[in-house]
């Protein structure tokens, strides 16, 4: 049996009891769960409500099964938050990201203590701060570090972003080029830290713009890389 903190990715549910959970654990990586009847189980500790998007859990479990479904023998909070499931537009945030990771998490093997630390502070930053209609650009820029394709910042003062390399560059011979108000607005925000997105003065249209680049721009760099449906939710939210 292995203890380890996890943090809840997405829920489907199995059957008309059960559900079958995505967690990224500490110890193990990406890990599936099958909670059988927990739809409609009273017993303590196994309860629906643990295993909401980006939920800091704490699970006990084997994890003999590399791939397939895993059991979990106990479940508790790790880390309590006290917005993110009470507000619309955080609600919205953490869907919208968790569609993302559904994608992104399929190409990282194992387990990446890094990548999960940096889960947990995004969503302990985004529960104790005011809702930010930037957060999510930011967080996918960062979460690019951790998956090998981080924007290369040197000649940052060159005219093009060249989306296939992850360079800086002045030839604008690729069709995957980022130019004019788009590549303003990613060079602004490359340079912030997330308690400085607050100052960004973009209107809807910057927003949306830059964060369907930043998709695509995923879309070049990752195979299994699906552009999230809820992605029209989030454009509707922030505008």
């Amino acid at each position: 049996m292995i203890k380890t903190p996890a943090i809840v990715i997405w829920t489907l549910k199995y059957g008309d009891s059960s559900l079958i959970a995505n967690c990224y654990t500490k110890k193990d990586g990406l890990k599936s769960y099958i909670l059988n009847g927990v739809l409609k189980s009273k017993k303590i500790g196994i309860k629906k409500a643990l295993f909401q998007p980006f939920n800091l859990i704490n699970i006990i479990s084997d994890h003999r099964r590399k791939e397939g479904l895993n059991y979990i023998k106990e479940v508790s909070i790790n880390k309590h938050l006290g917005s993110i499931h009470n507000s619309i537009s955080k609600t919205t945030i953490t869907l919208f990201l968790s569609d993302v990771l559904k994608s992104v998490l399929q190409e990282e093997g194992g387990e990446n203590e890094s990548l999960y630390d940096f889960l947990e502070t995004m969503t302990l930053w985004l529960d104790s701060n005011n809702s930010n209609a930037n957060f999510h650009i930011k967080f996918l820029i960062e979460l690019t570090r951790y998956m090998g394709f981080y924007p290369n910042i040197s000649n940052n003062n060159y005219e093009y972003f060249d989306m296939l390399t992850g360079c800086f560059t002045n030839n604008n011979n690729s069709k995957n080029i980022l130019f004019g108000k788009n590549l303003n607005s990613f060079k602004e925000i490359l340079g912030m830290n997330f308690d400085e997105i607050k100052l960004l003065k973009w209107n809807n249209s910057i927003r949306n713009s830059l964060l369907n680049e930043i998709i695509r721009y995923y879309s070049l760099h990752l195979q299994r890389f699906k552009t999230p449906k809820s992605l029209s939710v989030l454009h509707e939210i922030f505008k």
